[in-house]
């Protein structure tokens, strides 16, 4: 049971696992103004420009005013309306599109702090110019157009230019629809250019060469989308729909992976309820983040796919601050895409959700957040309510400076169950929690009354989110396990094996214990022991193994001596014999030398025994006194071992001695007894 504090420290716990409070990113309002007074006005953003837009459609008159998110400056003011604006040569020139008086595609020079004009080329034969590609040679400009005819929308146009304004080429896509949303370097000289078609026309991929010669090309029946990523040889691009535009009759997204020779590999079918999407490549795989919504409610939800469109997984990052979308605004896929990818496993987004911008960085690898900002959503009749670079984000009339250098490492641990964690020694309050962590190592220690503790090492490497969770197992009772000699030691059913002495916890219930010596397991017997553990016992095991075998290690200090156990011959020294335990006799011989025999008592599993023999020395004789030979071992094992071999001198002993009389009186009845039988 848990207290009525800890379930507020676990609800706590919860909400920071969702929405974690890490300020590591630096959000600044670099500027804010009123929009302009008097006729349309129109306000977007772009490469880190905010342009502001006034038309008088009474007069006819149109104003525009380019200000640099930077240095919060207007560099440039142009009597006519703005349609693309990109900085050229690491911003010392600007290309913009004009598209109110007069349709036009200019390149400006920075002088300072002030923009002058060094050329103006006429588009209105191609309508205006809707996107532009600057290449980095600066031999080509390519820029989409539309071609205004009299039917309208009569073709799509894309256009190339050398950097002093001259045209190269001019295409015809021959395709009626929405205008070129996107021009990509696709490699080999070639580039990939994108019409949506949506609302009406049809969706348009085609690749072109450096000369305008469309290379192949090909025609879809669902809509594509004005945002395309490159990965490798393929690229994803998102698509949806809605009822109004009449392509497939339900409400449906999709995810188009296609080669970059467009050839298609999958489509990805997102839910209904999606809201918006940002995919990001990690070798092949495609991970998609989309903003889903739930009882009025958002969260960012995370996906992994195969680049073949298999699902791998999908599960929920953490929830998003939101307020209710009022019925003038419109979520669009196109308001939740990437922004940065400042580390190679860091993804950060933004999410704008009803009147609040969310700015996340999610480790992508683990599905980790790793830090969450959100500022207020400047509302006004605008589809697109938020548009961003890689450095700063525009709300409507708020330019915000956004700097990502600062992304954190973090860890997020969970468990089965709410449990006490430590993280490095110190509490870190009950699963789950969120923690910010500097990079390296950390020991996580998850403990719960009666529950098995969990220890991890979790190596956390810089800007990266660990994600772990642990299994906590019940700890109902204790056995300590105790042998002599050391033991491995099953437990079976639990698939344990241990060595002793050792503590362990199991659950409740019964066990088959299968102890066996560790370091001599031949030579000790094992024992099978049966226990009935209850809940949160204690139960102490002490076991002593069976001798079986003892291993014998016989040396002498004469090479090849004889080995007898127990007047069995075992064979030639240095000789390694098994024996049952209990008392030996160990005899060692060798010609030349005086056997030997010791009684050996084997209660070890291993011993050595060494057994030093001595040579035997027999009598000689000399004249006139008598000398000692070496006596055989064979002599000497015949009798007690004193017995001597007596050579005599001539005439040196009587023959009537003692014995003689012996004989006589032996020989003389025998002699008698036959004659009187004959």
């Amino acid at each position: 049971m848990i207290s009525g504090k800890g379930s507020v420290m676990v609800i706590l716990a919860g909400l920071l696992l969702v929405s974690p409070l890490v300020g590591a990113f630096e959000v600044t309002l670099t500027f804010s103004g009123p929009p302009l007074i008097g006729g349309y006005s129109h306000e977007y953003f772009t490469s880190g420009f905010w342009i502001v837009s006034k038309a008088n459609y009474t007069t006819h008159t149109y104003f525009t005013k380019i200000v640099n998110a930077s240095t919060n400056k207007t560099v440039l003011v142009i009597d006519d309306s703005v349609g693309s604006v990109v900085p050229v040569d690491g911003g010392a020139y600007l290309l913009v599109s004009t598209i109110g008086n007069e349709y036009s595609l200019r390149l400006y020079r920075m002088d300072g702090g002030t923009y002058t004009l060094v050329w103006k080329l006429d588009t209105s034969k191609y309508g205006w110019v809707s996107y532009i590609l600057p290449v980095e040679s600066r031999d080509l400009i390519l820029a989409g157009t539309v071609d205004v005819s009299p039917n309208d929308f009569g073709g799509h146009y894309v256009i190339g230019l050398d950097f002093k304004g001259a045209i190269k080429f001019a295409t015809n896509l021959h395709v009626i629809g929405q205008t070129v949303s996107d021009i990509i370097p696709a490699g080999n000289g070639e580039y990939l250019v994108i019409v949506p078609g949506l609302g009406r026309g049809t969706p348009y991929l085609g690749l072109i060469d450096e000369s305008g010669n469309v290379v192949r090309f090909v025609r879809i029946n669902y809509p594509v989308s004005s945002f395309v990523y490159l990965q490798g040889h393929k690229f994803v691009m998102v698509s949806w729909r809605k009822k109004s535009e009449g392509y497939i009759k339900d409400l449906k997204t999709y995810y188009g992976i296609w080669t970059l020779n467009l050839t298609p590999v999958a489509t990805v079918e997102l839910p209904y309820d999606f809201l918006g999407a940002t995919p990001v490549f990690d070798n092949d795989s495609l991970y998609l983040f989309t903003v889903k919504e739930l009882n009025s409610k958002y969260a960012l939800v995370e996906s992994k796919y195969l680049l073949n469109g298999t699902l791998l997984w999908s599960r929920n990052v953490q929830e998003l601050e939101f307020s209710r979308l009022p019925e003038h605004y419109g979520l669009l896929v196109s308001s939740v895409r990437q922004v940065l990818l400042p580390y190679p496993n860091v993804h950060v987004g933004i999410y704008p959700v009803g009147k609040v911008v969310n700015i996340v960085a999610v480790d992508f690898k683990n599905a980790v957040p790793l830090a969450n900002v959100s500022i207020p959503l400047t509302p006004g009749p605008n589809y697109y309510p938020v548009d961003y670079d890689a450095g700063h984000l525009y709300t409507r009339s708020k330019v915000y400076f956004l700097n990502t250098s600062s992304i954190p490492s973090a860890v997020l641990i969970d468990s089965n169950l709410p449990a006490n964690a430590t993280v490095d020694g110190k509490y870190s309050g009950l699963t789950p929690f969120y923690l910010k962590v500097e990079p390296g190592k950390h020991k996580i220690c998850i403990t719960h009354r009666d529950y098995s503790p969990v220890e991890r090492v979790l190596t956390v490497g810089p800007h990266e989110g660990i994600r772990f969770f642990a299994n906590l197992t019940p700890l109902n009772a204790t056995v300590i396990l105790n042998s002599t000699p050391a033991a491995e030691v099953d437990i079976v059913p639990a698939s344990i094996t241990v060595d002793t002495p050792s503590r362990v916890s199991l659950r409740n219930g019964t066990y088959t214990l299968i102890f066996r010596s560790r370091d001599y397991p031949g030579q000790y017997g094992q024992i099978r022991k049966t226990i009935s553990l209850r809940p949160n016992e204690t139960m102490v095991i002490n076991i002593e193994l069976p001798l079986i075998h003892s291993k014998l290690l016989v040396t002498s200090n004469v090479e090849n001596a004889t080995v007898y156990v127990d007047g069995k011959r075992m064979g030639k020294v240095p000789l390694k014999v098994f024996v049952v335990p209990g008392s030996h006799n160990i005899t060692v011989t060798a010609e030349g030398y005086l056997p030997k025999s010791i009684e050996v008592n084997a209660t070890e599993p291993a011993f050595n025994v060494s057994i030093s023999l001595t040579p035997v020395v027999k009598p000689r004789t000399t004249s006139p006194s008598t000398s000692t030979e070496a006596i055989s071992p064979t002599d000497q094992a015949r009798g007690s071992g004193d017995s001597t071999k007596t050579q005599s001198d001539v005439g040196t002993h009587s023959i009537c001695g003692p014995g003689f009389f012996v004989v006589l009186f032996t020989v003389v009845p025998l002699v008698t007894k036959r004659r009187k039988r004959s």
